[in-house]
């Protein structure tokens, strides 16, 4: 299939061939909601812990008559007491979903063509900033019409592109090989060069990795 390709003004200069296989990928929302699912899963540290029962410090002395005051027996190491332990409180654990590696590549390839369909997606020829300007990308955003979040990938990594939008709260950037499902969906608009849409076709392109 063929993408428009637009300058840092927001023209029309050309178009790009790109693998169907990628860009056209036919839609599987309950794959892709399972990797992102898994992906922000593996994210959390699960060291979130309470006080067992066992953990609790205690006296063997009772609080108050086991008869006679009308209310209910009581140990001193009650979860029911303020300090005291939680009753199935939380410990910790791993929170890790495993995902085929096929299968979070597929997720990427379905993620990259909803785009395409949702027309979300903007191909410029290039960003070339060789010292951080953030209102270069900011004019970027603005003359290409993103209103929303918008991620920008580029082909290899530029510290001076990622400076440049570091300031603008809807701007992130991405070099094209750490494309993953969840910075693909979770954003309004892909904002790709012409670099990076020739990594992802060779990366995950019908001659790429399965």
């Amino acid at each position: 299939m063929e993408l428009q390709v637009k300058n840092d003004s927001g023209d029309v200069v050309g178009t790009i061939e790109a693998c169907d296989h990628v860009w056209a990928a036919p839609s599987n929302d309950s794959l892709l909601h399972q990797a992102v699912v898994a992906q922000l899963a593996n994210r959390r540290s699960g060291t979130h812990s309470s006080m067992r029962r066992s953990e609790s410090r205690y006296s063997s002395a009772k609080l108050r008559s086991q008869k006679g005051s009308g209310r209910a027996r009581q140990g001193s190491r009650s979860s029911m007491l303020r300090g005291n332990s939680v009753a199935h409180g939380p410990q910790p654990r791993s929170h890790r979903q495993r995902l085929p590696k096929k299968m979070r590549r597929h997720a990427l390839r379905i993620a990259l063509a909803d785009k395409v369909r949702e027309d979300r997606l903007t191909v410029i020829d290039s960003i070339s900033i060789d010292t951080p300007r953030t209102r270069y990308v900011k004019d970027l955003v603005d003359n290409l019409g993103l209103s929303g979040s918008a991620l920008v990938v580029i082909g290899e990594p530029n510290p001076a592109v990622v400076k440049s939008a570091g300031n603008l709260e809807n701007v992130s950037v991405l070099p094209a090989p750490q494309l993953n499902p969840l910075e693909a969906t979770s954003t309004r608009h892909l904002l790709i060069t012409q670099e990076a849409v020739k990594i992802i076709d060779s990366l995950w392109g019908e001659g790429g990795t399965p």
